[in-house]
């Protein structure tokens, strides 16, 4: 990301907040109170008492009643605080407050893994940090492997563990490598078919010789494998990746 995409995509984020107070301007010019409301209300009320007499509806005692009770509670609507303008101009300025506050704390989130100066790094290639002991345990695997002939009964499954452990590690050349010396000890349907994902991700198409691997496993594989439609779909898009 550059500091062009990362302004860009700020505003775009922060576009619905900042919509929101601009238009919160025009709604402030005409507020509505609880208490002008409550004071609007039982002024209508006095001249529906008004009314009420003037058809008769209300005796005076009744009229006098009503009235005196609307009257209290006048007075006590007419008590409610309402909000200034200056509390609505604080309420704007925190809100800008917070707009200029996400962007920068993003951004500093940002910095902690990366800069927008920085050229992109995938993901496949980044290092998996191993440790000491677990470095050791590898590298004496490896040495076994190395050490032990094809025909040994373990070599395979030796040599399927040792590319698990690279593959787990993003190495996939010492994976692919390990991987085709056990096939080639043995052919595994499925481990030919592992083979051919590892390089396919790894060069970013099928190549001829993952098309290969593909089609000598979907020949020899049982007809209830559970991986075939998968194959078959792969060995398609294959072909037509091929045809020119």
């Amino acid at each position: 990301m550059n500091w062009i995409g990362f302004c860009v995509s700020t505003a775009l984020i922060l576009s619905p907040l900042l919509w929101f107070t601009l238009t919160r301007r025009s709604a402030a010019r005409l507020p509505v109170s609880a208490r002008l409301s409550a004071l609007s209300l039982y002024r209508y009320q006095l001249r529906d008492l008004d009314r009420d007499c003037e058809q008769g509806l209300l005796g005076a005692e009744e009229r006098s009643r009503a009235e005196l009770e609307i009257q209290r509670r006048i007075l006590t609507a007419d008590k409610i605080k309402e909000r200034s303008f200056g509390e609505q101009n604080s309420q704007k300025i925190r809100l800008f407050v917070l707009l200029l506050a996400l962007p920068g704390f993003g951004f500093a989130l940002y910095l902690i893994n990366g800069h927008p100066s920085l050229p992109p790094q995938p993901h496949h290639e980044t290092v998996t940090p191993v440790p000491a002991a677990m470095q050791a345990l590898f590298v004496k695997l490896a040495k076994q492997v190395a050490d032990m002939k094809p025909e040994d009964p373990d070599y395979v499954r030796q040599s399927v563990l040792l590319g698990q452990v690279d593959e787990s590690l993003n190495r996939p050349d010492e994976a692919l490598r390990a991987y085709r010396q056990a096939l080639a000890a043995r052919f595994i349907p499925e481990l030919a078919v592992q083979i051919a994902e590892l390089q396919s991700q790894r060069d970013g198409h099928i190549s001829p010789e993952s098309l290969a691997l593909y089609r000598k496993a979907l020949d020899n594989a049982p007809n209830d494998a559970p991986w075939r439609l998968a194959v078959e779909a792969r060995i398609a898009a294959g072909e037509h990746d091929q045809t020119p």
